[in-house]
């Protein structure tokens, strides 16, 4: 929100004129306000971003305001800020850090310096985010701040077929968008797991898993999910079946999973929808 009103003071179109994948960027062209971002949640990273995400109520789909003149010029990102965050939105938003971290990590562009950031920010978050949801302390919540605004610079690499999961579900049904990928993260991570064994397996030893297989890291998100308090299914977030369909065009209409390392089709989309249902 900060950052479309940033980029409005300037540029007096209709905001969605500015939709980069329209390549509406190229009238991103005045000057901006000084911009200054402090971070209260550790999840988005948008803090560290250039980019502006807002669901056009007539269409449901995600809209993107991007230019380079929308980076802060100045981040104070401080722990203390987080201490009263209730245990949900520790959750909710410390698994979107963590979805932004490995959809970038195997995203299949490629980036060795934001995948060598995307394996610490995993890391971080393996070794805080239950610290920060149940007991949180200094500590955990600078860790997940920290990893929070490395996914967000980790995934100028791309995202995958999760967030094209989980942003029909905001747009639509009005979900909390970390709760969204939290609850499709590790579906959508086993349908990638067979196209980038290699990559699953530097995922799984970043949680210091003995187990390094595709299959061990989606059951270690099931019990991290079940360690903070995130459902397993989509029917305990309100997704009900007639809702299927209509997410399913979103879904695959939706600018994330094009960067995803397996491609992805619409009944693909339908059948994950309904696997995580």
């Amino acid at each position: 929100m900060a950052r479309a009103i940033v980029l409005r003071v300037n540029h007096r179109e209709d905001l969605f004129k500015y939709d980069d994948l329209i390549g509406g960027d190229v009238f991103i062209t005045n000057d901006v306000p000084h911009f200054i971002t402090v971070p209260t949640t550790a999840g988005t990273g948008s803090e560290v971003g250039r980019s502006a995400i807002i669901a056009d109520d007539e269409t449901h789909q995600k809209k993107i305001l991007f230019s380079p003149k929308l980076l802060a010029k100045i981040v104070f990102a401080d722990p203390e800020l987080t201490f009263d965050l209730p245990p949900f939105v520790t959750a909710a938003t410390g698994m979107d850090a963590l979805t932004h971290n490995m959809e970038a990590f195997i995203a299949k562009m490629p980036h060795p310096i934001c995948e060598g950031i995307a394996l610490e920010g995993m890391r971080l978050i393996h070794l805080s985010i239950t610290k920060a949801v149940k007991s949180p302390d200094l500590e955990s919540r600078s860790q997940m701040l920290l990893a929070s605004m490395m996914g967000a610079i980790a995934f100028q690499k791309g995202l995958g077929v999760v967030h094209s999961l989980a942003h029909p579900l905001s747009s639509l049904l009005d979900t909390h968008h970390g709760l969204a990928n939290a609850v499709n993260l590790p579906y959508g991570m086993r349908f990638n797991s067979g196209v980038v064994p290699d990559a699953f397996r530097r995922m799984a030893q970043a949680f210091d898993l003995r187990d390094t297989t595709g299959e061990a890291l989606v059951q270690y998100l099931f019990e991290l999910n079940d360690r903070i308090g995130i459902p397993h299914h989509l029917r305990d977030i309100g997704v009900e079946p007639k809702h299927i369909e209509q997410l399913a065009n979103l879904a695959i209409a939706d600018f994330a999973h094009p960067n995803n390392p397996r491609p992805v089709s619409r009944d693909q989309f339908k059948n994950l929808y309904e696997e995580a249902l």
